[in-house]
């Protein structure tokens, strides 16, 4: 394992090393929130290691919500090149990078824009040390900590000063990295590998106690659109988006024009499956007009669609949904029903 002993001072060093080479993102505490800022003139005190996932998703750096793809008659836009390093993500936010690139990476069609952000981001992750109350990875096969799809983790413990760095094996520039900073990394010791291990078991224990009054229901798909357990929600929903736009696996989007003297922007901007136009074609027809049906399709769709064709599902469990819902829809509680149904 390529994991060494950091202490705190020398993170901070790490950190500003990263940030010499390519545009640098960390989180900050606010007096409103704690939320991504660039590291630029913020000062070491500003930096704050997250206990657990930032209500940002993480595909805001990859998949912005409003973005140029193409202008005519002179296509001209090209995805610009601007290395750039996030420190702060979890195993929720590296999942949901895992199912956006199933989508914008696909083997036929890539999207160019997102390919090359994910190209230029090193990813710097850290362990949930501390769980949300919305939070359920466990039950879609994660874990508060993450095992991979990073570039660098770092796992703090509580009590400790020292800091646990590992480098992925698989990457390449996080290798150079630790090259170009070897100084500030220290052998780790027995003693913190062992607390390290203890830490994280006792976190996923407490998830797990947390999660226990549900399971993710198998064959969704069956629970006709029309089901009561589709109404009871769709009398919640202000079909507001909150739900989808705060999702970090939501990649839904719709492309726009817009004439500029001689020239033709094309725009994409996200959408979203919640509101009533999502479906809606030429001529008027909307083969999902009834919210009960929208909702549905948006469960079925995580829990349903993606794994039919990926192999796992197409939410992380980050619980940000269930955080930001002005309806106050938990989407476990929902899947217990849905359970329920099933078994009927």
């Amino acid at each position: 394992m390529n994991i060494y002993k950091m202490p705190d001072r020398n993170f901070i060093s790490l950190l500003d090393s990263i940030s010499s080479d390519r545009e640098l993102f960390v989180p900050t505490n606010t007096q409103e929130d704690i939320s991504y800022k660039r590291w630029d003139n913020l000062g070491s005190s500003a930096v704050h290691f997250p206990k657990n996932r930032l209500k940002t998703p993480v595909k805001t750096f990859f998949f912005p919500p409003k973005e140029d793809v193409s202008r005519f008659p002179e296509d001209d836009l090209n995805s610009e090149r601007d290395k750039r390093a996030i420190f702060g993500l979890k195993q929720c936010d590296l999942a949901s990078l895992g199912v956006l690139d199933q989508i914008f990476l696909d083997d036929e069609i890539i999207d160019p824009f997102y390919a090359t952000r994910r190209q230029d981001t090193l990813l710097i992750s850290s362990d949930c040390y501390e769980i949300l109350d919305g939070c359920f990875c466990n039950k879609v096969g994660g874990q508060p900590f993450p095992k991979g799809g990073f570039d660098i983790n770092v796992t703090k413990m509580p009590g400790e000063n020292d800091l646990l760095v590992e480098i992925a094996e698989e990457s390449t520039l996080a290798k150079t990295i630790y090259k170009d900073n070897e100084e500030l990394f220290e052998p780790a010791t027995e003693k913190l590998l062992e607390k390290m291990s203890s830490t994280r078991s006792s976190v996923e224990e407490k998830l797990e106690e947390k999660n226990d009054f549900f399971e993710i229901p198998e064959d969704v798909e069956n629970i006709s659109p029309k089901h009561p357990v589709w109404r009871d929600v769709a009398e919640d929903c202000v079909e507001c988006g909150a739900c989808t736009m705060i999702c970090p696996t939501c990649h839904c989007f719709q492309l726009y024009e817009r004439a500029e003297d001689s020239t033709v922007n094309r725009g994409k901007v996200w959408d979203s499956c919640n509101f009533k136009g999502y479906s809606r074609v030429a001529g008027g027809a909307n083969p999902m007009k009834s919210l009960e049906s929208r909702v549905r399709n948006r469960f079925y769709d995580k829990f349903g669609r993606f794994y039919e064709n990926h192999d796992f599902y197409g939410c992380t469990g980050c619980g940000r949904c269930i955080e930001s819902c002005m309806g106050e829809i938990d989407m476990r509680d929902v899947l217990k029903e849905v359970s329920v149904a099933n078994q009927k």
